[in-house]
């Protein structure tokens, strides 16, 4: 009997072992997903149209590199790209296309840390209004804390619309959430455009589907 119990304790020692570390393997990426295009179009208050396009959008989760407790990793893609057409009453000054993902954690653990990476040459600052923004922007190493049930946005990157249409593309950009326990961290997908005229300010969005990190 005693021989018995032994076995016993010796097996529910080996499931926790599991449940807690997971078994050998487990430790693989994820296959990458990809989602739908989409695109919306929307009027100015000077009568311009313009055109919202989000492709390419993927997302790959790795086993956080920290491998802290309630860490999660992915590799994000993205391409964000507006269109302006059309004969406005008013001329268009300046126009800044944006992209990024909006990222929140259901319950925090002493807080949580949102790290973003991206390209070696990339700048962190976002300006408004939008004539003052010149060439693409990258947007990495940002650093912030989330908040219980709140979800933040986090730039990837923007181009100012020197012509009729402009676009971001990033691909592989690397996102790491530490400290987010409970649901798995979820980010959505978003394009935004800034204009600016004498008379008007407009800005326009476009949201993708929320997906689980």
């Amino acid at each position: 009997m005693k021989k018995s119990i032994g076995v016993m304790c010796a097996v529910l020692v080996a499931v926790i072992s599991v449940a807690a570390f997971g078994v050998p393997g487990d430790a693989s990426a994820g296959p990458t997903r990809s989602f739908a295009d989409k695109s919306v179009t929307r009027h100015s208050d000077d009568g311009w149209t313009v055109e919202l396009s989000k492709s390419g959008e993927k997302i790959r989760s790795v086993p956080a590199l920290s491998r802290g407790h309630g860490s999660y990793e992915a590799f994000l893609s993205l391409r964000g790209a507006a269109q302006m057409s059309g004969s406005g009453t008013v001329p268009v000054d300046a126009a800044v296309v944006s992209t990024g993902f909006q990222v929140s954690c259901q319950w925090q653990m002493d807080g949580v840390q949102l790290g973003v990476t991206g390209g070696p040459t990339a700048q962190m600052s976002i300006s408004y209004p939008p004539a003052i923004v010149l060439g693409a922007q990258v947007m990495p190493n940002i650093s912030t804390t989330l908040k219980n049930g709140v979800s933040i946005d986090v730039p990837f990157g923007q181009k100012p619309l020197q012509g009729p249409s402009a676009g971001v593309r990033l691909d592989g950009v690397r996102v790491e959430i530490s400290g987010c326990v409970g649901a798995r961290p979820a980010v959505r997908a978003y394009v935004r455009v800034a204009m600016t005229s004498k008379a008007n300010d407009n800005t326009f969005n476009l949201y993708g589907t929320p997906h689980l990190l």
